[in-house]
């Protein structure tokens, strides 16, 4: 006879079993998966033209047009733009976030810099972490500062010194964590608060922990910035 526990750890596994037994080769079992699964299977499917399981690298700079007037009917025209393997990994990084979509870029911080960009103009103000990746603090300070936007560094530590760093024109707050290098950490739920009070972004770089250890739009944020 099975012990309780065992009984609970049992009815999730005979679940997934159900699930299972209804598909057939060539169909993906449907509903929420556990993360394990979505690491290793979200947004792959079999390429059709040869039934390749894994997601081919797409390496053409540009693709084929029927006409003009069905440009863009497959989806893709230049790579810069968008590429079929590029989609593959949004499509799973917004899977592992629990996001509505995702952007992958070159590099961490061109992500960074896309998030301040799409959030901010001339005469906005953020309040960002006094603890953050360099290239994140030197450009704030050095690229967008000599733009008009003013940022505030604060310890994040204490959402009590955000709340009294928040000014009128807050348009971010943009905070890291674990938060590199000294891998402090804040409380992403009540910052996000203090955001959506103001009418502001909350925007978190949580690279060091990755979705395996904290998904912070589950917890009210409104972007997260990963460095692959």
């Amino acid at each position: 006879m099975l012990s309780r526990s065992q009984r609970l750890l049992a009815r999730p596994a005979a679940a997934v079993a159900r699930r299972a037994a209804g598909t057939k080769s060539g169909t993906w079992m449907q509903g929420p998966m556990a993360l394990e699964t979505d690491l290793v299977h979200a947004a792959v499917e079999p390429e059709q033209k040869s039934g390749a399981i894994l997601t081919p690298l797409f390496l053409s700079t540009t693709f084929v047009q029927d006409s003009v007037e069905n440009y863009l009917q497959k989806g893709y025209s230049y790579s810069r733009t968008n590429n079929p393997t590029v989609t593959a990994l949004e499509k799973k990084l917004a899977v592992l976030e629990n996001g509505a979509g995702a952007c992958a870029f070159g590099t961490g911080m061109a992500a960074t810099t896309s998030a301040i960009s799409a959030t901010m103009k001339a005469g906005d103000h953020c309040v960002i972490t006094d603890c953050s990746y360099g290239g994140t603090n030197r450009s704030c300070r050095e690229f967008f500062t000599p733009m008009g936007m003013e940022f505030t560094f604060t310890d994040f530590r204490d959402p009590e010194n955000i709340r009294k760093a928040m000014k009128p024109n807050t348009k971010l707050i943009f905070s890291e964590t674990p938060a590199n290098p000294l891998l402090s950490l804040c409380d992403i739920e009540e910052i996000s608060k203090i955001a959506k009070a103001a009418g502001a972004k909350h925007v978190v770089d949580a690279t060091f922990a990755t979705p395996v250890i904290c998904r912070p739009l589950d917890h009210g944020a409104d972007m997260v910035i990963q460095s692959l």
